[in-house]
């Protein structure tokens, strides 16, 4: 039996353009139509919801996250990626990417096939698209919150069988100037996997190398990576200025409010262009859970809303942020896809449709996935969210399923 929605009455967001009093029409799992309300008939049957002008946009994309909503990817519990899953449809996330940590390589693995367990699973929440493995690959010089009992070069008889066994394994963040790191590439390339650099010390040199050997991504940009740095009085560019020059490297913000100010996404932006850049919470266990003292990968980080008086955006009770206990690094993120799409017309001065841009047809351009989601269009995965002009979601739909609705 055909199930049919039909959401009327909305400002769509394909979104490479606008579509003012608009018709989706949802066939089961796909897009059927979609247009001008005027210029679509819908089918008798047909479950009608009017929107009463809100945007409608394909669903958020999160490619990069460590846990939310008390759930955690290192948990190794399919009950924790449930909870994830659940919780991000809320935010307005109808896909994401589980993103492990540098942890001994046991918990590692254990935590990759809990993840390509749950994929079989439908947790009536949002989609998990693949295994994200960050670390334990990077460089201790830049591993952040990352734990450094666990962080070491990477060896093809431990790496080869793990990318053998699980497929599902989509994106590896490493950094490519250590040991091994661009055979490494070599091997992500050949499999088709996202190789990203990420916590990483590389100078401009090694990210040049790292390009030619697979590397085509870049880790929460400014977060983990090497700037400018002088030796013996000659200045050499790091990831950062690599990242901002070569046209061959994507990237992402973390745009919490707290690990970039606006003038720093600005640049990225401006020199990267807005097709290049995608939006990630890098969140953590906490996220959606308030402040407090938490964990992540056998650190300890504390939850606050804690903002120096020199950051360029000011604090805001309900916009928290986790660091180590020192306060001197972040841990992750608490933000939702909502918040960073909110701070970027906010803070950053985009329009709606460039900032839904961000986390919908990028994020599934640069994983490769854009002829499945991420965009408005007929045939496309039935991934959408209903939200108003300051971003409050209102609706969740996920291969046609409405699973969140507050309208």
């Amino acid at each position: 039996m055909e199930n049919r929605i039909a959401l009327i009455n909305g400002k769509l967001i394909t979104p490479f353009r606008e579509i003012n009093d608009g018709c989706v029409i949802l066939k089961d799992e796909q897009i059927e139509k979609i247009g001008k309300k005027v210029e679509i008939e819908i089918p008798e049957g047909t479950k009608i919801i009017d929107v009463k002008g809100m945007n409608v946009s394909p669903g958020f994309i999160d490619s990069h996250l460590h846990g939310a909503f008390g759930g955690s990817v290192m948990s190794g519990s399919e009950e924790d990626l449930q909870i994830m899953a659940q919780g991000l449809v809320k935010c307005g996330t109808t896909s994401f990417i589980p993103t492990t940590l540098s942890a001994s390589w046991n918990d590692v693995i254990q935590s990759v096939n809990c993840i390509s367990r749950a994929m079989q699973k439908n947790f009536q929440g949002s989609k998990i698209l693949g295994i994200h493995v960050e670390g334990p690959y990077v460089s201790l010089e830049q591993k952040g919150a990352q734990n450094p009992e666990h962080i070491y070069s990477p060896k093809p008889e431990q790496y080869l069988p793990l990318l053998e066994e699980y497929p599902n394994i989509i994106r590896l963040t490493a950094a490519p100037e250590v040991q091994g790191g661009l055979e490494l590439g070599q091997e992500l390339r050949k499999r088709n996997i996202i190789a990203a650099i990420g916590h990483s010390n590389a100078t401009y040199q090694q990210v040049l190398k790292a390009v030619e050997n697979g590397y085509t991504h870049v880790a929460h940009m400014f977060s983990g990576m090497s700037g400018i740095r002088r030796i013996k009085g000659y200045r050499i560019s790091g990831v950062v200025e690599s990242t901002l020059l070569m046209n061959e490297l994507t990237t992402e913000l973390i745009a919490d409010g707290h690990h970039l100010p606006p003038s720093l996404m600005k640049l990225v932006l401006h020199s990267k262009g807005l097709d290049k850049v995608c939006l990630v919470t890098d969140s953590m266990s906490a996220a959606g859970m308030g402040p407090g003292k938490y964990e992540l990968g056998g650190l300890e980080v504390i939850v606050e809303a804690d903002i120096p008086e020199e950051f360029e955006i000011p604090t805001q009770e309900d916009n928290y942020v986790a660091k180590l206990t020192n306060r001197q690094s972040f841990a992750s993120s608490v933000s939702t896809m909502d918040r960073l799409v909110r701070n970027m017309v906010n803070f950053v001065d985009l329009n709606i449709r460039q900032a839904v841009q961000l986390v919908t047809y990028n994020s599934a351009k640069i994983q490769g996935l854009e002829d499945q989601i991420g965009i408005l269009g007929e045939n496309k995965k039935a991934d959408i969210v209903v939200f108003d002009n300051n971003i409050d979601i209102k609706m969740t739909i996920v291969d046609g399923k409405i699973l969140y609705n507050v309208i």
